[in-house]
């Protein structure tokens, strides 16, 4: 490069246009919230119409009772955290992007709690593991936790949630409704996508640690509380493994998605430049992944597809004992 050129300035313009567009795009998740929004009493009257009522069948109502409850009390923390997240983000449009999803948690829960008191389900007590991992969620001051737990991991699991319940059919009336809320909780993710890397810049190797462990933790209270929830899962016919490949699937979707937007920024090019990247940084600058391989072997060993009597006695005394240490913490947590 000529002393002419010098400074290059169009690779300073370029990081200006990645800011740029990563702020359009956290603006446009307001507005597409706003045309998206949809009158849940309306839906929901609509649905109850078309079905004649709410018909839960009588065995499976205390399991669906114990997945609605997750639910709900997920969506009611979801609310109070992207109300705080709108109130403290720094930035306008990120800003907006949370104050959309303040209206879209609010319309979830009231929705949902409606159709509970329609399908007479009485909702037992949220489980000592889901109830420690929303309260980290709400306890932390740190907002990149925030972000990084609420949207990129409980939003993770509310979308395997609604898609599994959803695509088992367990009633007509929530077949219909839930998604509605998958497209929502979708949308919701990009906030922690486009707006994550500029909380955690500067974190030092001691600060990603931390992120990695709290995410960590999250992750282990999150396979505690679904292992409680094996026979549940077994009565509303969802498939255990099916919900994990779904949840890694959106996890590896998430990890590029922010990639490809860090990338951007420094002036990389693309996908393939991302790939590549994620490649020597395993961790995303302090995101707890797992490879492709540790992914398959981790669902092959929680979800062997026979019977814990039938598996040879190294895994079945490693997963018999992984289970019965998640119902000891959950009533220790109750």
């Amino acid at each position: 490069m000529s002393a002419k050129n010098w400074p290059p300035y169009e690779l300073l313009d370029d990081r200006v246009e990645a800011a740029e567009a990563r702020t359009r795009k956290l603006a446009r998740i307001y507005h597409v919230s706003q045309e998206q929004a949809w009158d849940g009493r309306a839906l929901l009257a609509q649905l109850i119409e078309r079905h004649g009522g709410v018909h839960v069948k009588p065995e499976q109502q205390e399991s669906l009772g114990k997945i609605l409850s997750i639910l709900l009390w997920g969506e009611l923390a979801a609310w109070s955290i992207s109300a705080e997240l709108a109130e403290k983000l720094d930035d306008v449009d990120a800003k907006m992007a949370a104050t959309s999803q303040v209206f879209d948690e609010a319309r979830h829960f009231y929705v949902l709690r409606d159709y509970v008191r329609a399908a007479g389900i009485t909702l037992p007590r949220l489980g000592g593991l889901s109830k420690k991992l929303l309260t980290e969620m709400l306890d932390t001051h740190d907002l990149a936790r925030k972000l990084i737990g609420m949207q990129l991991l409980v939003e993770n699991i509310a979308l395997v949630l609604f898609k599994q319940i959803g695509d088992a059919r367990i009633e007509p009336v929530l077949t219909d409704l839930l998604p509605y809320y998958e497209k929502d909780e979708a949308r919701h993710v990009g906030l922690g996508v486009l707006y994550l890397p500029k909380l955690m810049q500067g974190l030092g190797r001691v600060g990603r640690a931390r992120m990695w462990l709290f995410q960590l933790e999250v992750n282990l209270l999150s396979l505690g509380s679904g292992l409680n929830l094996r026979e549940d899962f077994h009565i509303l016919g969802l498939d255990p493994r099916a919900m994990t490949d779904y949840s890694f699937k959106l996890q590896r979707d998430v990890f590029r998605r922010i990639r490809q937007e860090d990338d951007r920024a420094e002036g990389g090019d693309g996908e393939e430049h991302s790939r590549a990247r994620a490649e020597q940084d395993p961790n995303l600058k302090g995101m707890f992944r797992m490879s492709r391989q540790g992914q398959q072997r981790f669902t092959g060993f929680l979800h062997p597809g026979k019977p814990l009597e039938e598996l040879d006695p190294t895994h079945r005394f490693f997963l018999g004992g992984l289970i019965k240490a998640a119902a000891a913490t959950n009533r220790m947590f109750s």
